[in-house]
C-alpha cells in the first residue's frame, strides 16, 4: 500500500495482520489512535470480528466506520457495511462464509497473479491458477472426490490503472458477494 496519512508501514502491516488472522483486539487498539478512512476496508474485517467477540470500543468504531464507508461508497464498501451491521446485530447476510483471503484474491482479480484461468478453493480458501490444478481430483468432474460447489472459476481481468490496496481489497469483496459469498478471517 502506498503511503498512508496517519499510517506507518508497520502499522499497516500489523493491521493487515489482524485483519487476515481475526485478531479483533489487535486491530481496535491500532484504530483507536489512527484515521479509519484511509484503512477503511482493513479497519471493517477487523471491527466486525472485535464487535462479535466484545472488545470494549469496537461498537463505537464500528459505528465511526459504517458512517465513513457510507460516506465512500467505493466498491465493496456496502458489503463490509453489511457484514458490521451484522455484527453489531442488526441485520443478516444471506452470503455464506468462506475463508477466503481477500488480498489473494483482489491479486488475482486484478491479474497480478498471472492472466490465466484461476480458482477459488472455497473450502481450503486458496486463490489458485487452473494450471496448478490440473489434474488433481479434486477438481475434476469425472472424480469421486469432485464437489461442484467447492470452486469459483474466474479469469483475472487487469485494468488499465493499477488499484490501491484498499481499492482492490474492496472490489474483491464486492465480486465474491455478487457470487454469494463472504470472506471470514483466513487463519494463515
Amino acid at each position: 500500500m502506498k503511503r498512508v496519512i496517519g499510517w506507518d508501514e508497520e502499522a499497516l502491516a500489523t493491521l493487515r495482520g489482524a485483519a487476515n488472522r481475526g485478531l479483533g483486539a489487535t486491530g481496535v487498539a491500532l484504530l483507536q489512535v489512527r484515521p479509519l478512512g484511509p484503512v477503511l476496508q482493513y479497519a471493517g474485517d477487523v471491527l466486525a470480528v472485535a464487535v462479535e467477540a466484545g472488545v470494549p470500543e469496537a461498537g463505537r468504531l464500528a459505528e465511526d466506520c459504517l458512517r465513513e464507508l457510507a460516506e465512500r461508497g467505493q466498491p465493496g464498501d456496502k458489503e463490509l457495511a453489511t457484514e458490521l451491521a451484522v455484527a453489531l446485530g442488526r441485520r443478516s447476510t444471506g452470503l455464506r462464509r468462506a475463508p477466503v483471503p481477500l488480498g489473494d484474491l483482489a491479486g488475482a482479480l486484478d491479474g497480478r497473479a498471472g492472466s490465466g484461468p484461476h480458482v477459488l478453493d472455497l473450502l481450503r480458501g486458496e486463490v489458485l491458477s487452473i494450471d496448478e490444478l490440473d489434474g488433481a481430483p479434486a477438481f475434476d468432474a469425472r472424480s469421486q472426490e469432485y464437489d461442484p460447489h467447492r470452486w469459483l472459476v474466474f479469469t483475472p481481468e487487469p485494468r488499465g490503472v493499477p488499484y490501491s490496496e484498499e481499492a482492490s481489497r474492496g472490489r474483491a469483496r464486492a465480486w465474491l458477494a455478487a457470487r454469494g459469498y463472504r470472506s471470514a478471517p483466513h487463519e494463515l
